[in-house]
């Protein structure tokens, strides 16, 4: 799974580490090691997600890293969750249609790329479980929790990034904008 060395590859692969049983140990996987890769692949997932939105915000050029760095600060995990739940239904929030509507759409109501759905809802099912993770003992986590958040963010890293066409690239621009101003473009009643 190398794609790249970015922080978030380093946290994705980090989190597949802690599956991994210690040599000396046999059985299920820790309860600690299991919360802990749980809680690490939703950072790999929620740190992807800044840095693409900060790119498609300020450009890839290595010269401006420190400002995508600066930028990606203003970005918090609620506001993700509110701007990702606003495409993540049949249809986008009424108050983002004029903005996320794509090019080519003339109809009012319209649902948001498979790519861009499926990255919200995983990022909101991993948002829960690494809350479960990292605050609530009550709640079980071991090794197939683990693993499936792990393949839940590399499929949705995979498929933000499978998304190229014109349309892809426009939709992710406007939607990187909706995450830094937290999903709301205007005050909704």
């Amino acid at each position: 799974m190398q794609l790249s060395r970015r922080y978030s590859q380093e946290l994705l692969d980090l989190a597949v580490d802690l599956q991994k049983q210690p040599a000396r140990r046999r059985g299920d996987l820790s309860e600690a090691r299991a919360r802990r890769s749980v809680s690490t692949a939703y950072y790999a997932l929620f740190h992807f997600i800044l840095d693409e939105a900060t790119r498609f915000l300020l450009g890839s050029h290595n010269q401006i890293v420190g400002r995508r760095r600066v930028l990606a600060r203003v970005f918090t995990h609620a506001g993700l969750k509110k701007a990702l739940d606003k495409i993540s239904g049949a249809k986008v929030h009424d108050s983002m249609r004029d903005f996320l509507r794509p090019r080519r759409v003339t109809t009012t109501d319209f649902m948001a790329p498979d790519f861009a759905r499926y990255l919200s809802k995983v990022f909101s099912e991993m948002q829960v479980k690494r809350h479960e993770a990292d605050y609530d003992l009550r709640a079980p986590i071991g090794n197939v929790d683990a693993r499936l958040t792990i393949l839940q963010a590399a499929a949705a890293v995979g498929g933000w990034r499978q998304a190229t066409t014109d349309d892809d690239r426009d939709f992710k621009h406007a939607l990187a904008m909706l995450m830094v101003l937290k999903g709301e473009l205007r005050r909704e009643s």
